[in-house]
């Protein structure tokens, strides 16, 4: 594929850290990988710019946004034209293998996950603290998981490759199958797990911890539907007490303080800084640019999160935005972290896996309701009880209902309507379009398929 080809052809690029965020990378040099691992601070750095990757505008730095949030029924665009119309085509399921959102992000995940296989491989040699060279390839193995799980969550079967490889081997790439994908993911965030430390000091805030590794390992289990190893490894996720609720649902997204008790892992973002910081997220220079169906959807009196959905327009600019996500802008640009994984999240997976496993409404339901319970505790809604939900239908309906109120914008409506098998059904009541169950995946850029020109190994998704 043209972008591995690439990632090949060039050098690798490092940054030094900065004392203020362990994020704040400014390349210094263009290097060959065997000229510059040599040191354990040879590897910090390479692994820094593992991080970095995911902070680009292929990635969470913007059209991440675009593909997993626009795709689902939380609003829907009534602006056809900014863009090129790309984000609307998305929005609307009219999208093409030609639409760019999906090339920036396919090459922007493979130039990533070729960051993390070049640390993991060069790390090896160098003679350092093996507890220290552990926790950098724990750290890469887990931004090389997260890469994956979106790449099989967009486009189902796509290229497995978990070592640096030549140009000609890159021409002869074949498209793994799902359940491939999902193991080597599984088995990246196992040793993340086993090699991560439970906390970091103050100056590593926003490093890859053994919560999060174990957080994330959880929610892939769930969308195997593997409820049992969901239970397990959440449960000492749990148990650890590591994590908590923030009293206040609001604080969780505050721009200026960062990475709290809810946070497992975030992508990290700063403000007034050119290349790390971000523009406004799913913003609009009109409200009629957005028709927010999400707003419709809190219908419990006093839900404190309907607030954080709001349209408003932050001081200093022209732009409207979420609330969710406001922060005063420099140069119109924003420092808002990005939330991969946060405690809320964790309880409602380990919620749902509870219920599916099996659900007795007479012993109150156990510590599913007790999850489920915290979390519209939080959102300043009454606790349910059994009787308030007395089949395991009705509990998995409540499951979802407060997933889409509890995580708008973050990234998980659209997946969780294509697992939940509601996707089509759900668009066509929320946002009146009637879509082909081929939209399900998108399709794979057709920059990559002319390349490979191979239908056979690497053939397009069908109906597209």
């Amino acid at each position: 594929m043209k972008n591995i080809l690439i990632a090949l052809s060039l050098l690798l690029i490092v940054g030094t850290s900065c004392q203020q965020d362990f994020l704040d990378l400014t390349p210094q040099s263009t290097i060959s990988p065997e000229n510059f691992f040599k040191t354990s601070l040879d590897a910090i750095a390479a692994v820094n710019g593992c991080y970095k990757s995911l902070a680009v505008g292929g990635q969470y730095g913007g059209t991440f946004q675009i593909l997993m949030e626009h795709r689902g029924d939380n609003f829907s665009d009534q602006d056809p034209s900014s863009g090129a119309g790309q984000n609307f085509q998305i929005n609307r399921f009219s999208d093409n293998p030609g639409n760019t959102n999906l090339y920036n992000s396919w090459t922007a995940i493979y130039s990533s996950i070729f960051r993390c296989n070049t640390v993991i491989e060069s790390v090896e040699p160098i003679n350092m603290d093996n507890t220290l060279k552990n926790r950098i390839k724990g750290e890469a193995s887990f931004i090389r998981a997260l890469n994956y799980f979106n790449l099989v969550r967009l486009w189902g079967a796509v290229p497995l490759v978990i070592k640096t490889i030549d140009p000609l081997s890159a021409a002869s790439l074949k498209r793994d199958d799902v359940a491939a994908v999902y193991a080597q993911i599984e088995t990246d965030l196992k040793f993340a797990a086993a090699n991560l430390p439970a906390t970091y000091p103050a100056a590593d805030l926003g490093r890859v911890t053994q919560g999060a590794a174990k957080g994330l390992l959880g929610k892939v289990y769930l969308y195997q539907k593997k409820y049992n190893d969901t239970r397990t490894v959440l449960d000492e996720l749990i148990n650890a007490k590591t994590f908590a609720l923030l009293p206040n649902v609001a604080d969780v997204f505050s721009a200026t303080t960062k990475y709290h008790a809810e946070i497992l892992f975030a992508i990290r973002f700063t403000k007034g800084i050119s290349g790390q910081d971000h523009g406004f997220w799913y913003a609009n220079t009109q409200v009629i640019g957005i028709d927010t169906t999400i707003q419709k959807a809190y219908t419990e009196e006093g839900d404190l999160r309907k607030t954080l959905v709001d349209a408003v327009r932050p001081t200093g600019s022209s732009l409207i935005m979420p609330r969710k996500f406001l922060d005063i802008p420099v140069n119109n640009n924003s420092g808002t972290d990005f939330p991969i994984l946060r405690y809320a999240d964790v309880l409602l997976i380990q919620a749902e896996a509870l219920n599916e496993i099996g659900y007795n409404a007479s012993t109150a339901a156990g510590t599913a309701l007790a999850h489920l319970n915290a979390v519209r505790k939080r959102a300043g809604l009454k606790e349910l009880t059994g009787t308030d939900l007395p089949t395991q239908e009705s509990f998995r309906a409540e499951i979802y209902k407060q997933r889409r109120l509890e995580l708008p914008f973050e990234g998980d409506r659209w997946f969780d309507l294509v697992r939940r098998g509601t996707a089509i059904a759900e668009i066509a009541a929320n946002k009146k379009i009637t879509i082909a169950p081929f939209r399900l995946l998108y399709a794979i850029p057709q920059q990559e398929i002319d390349i490979m020109n191979n239908p056979t190994t690497f053939g397009q998704n069908p109906g597209y």
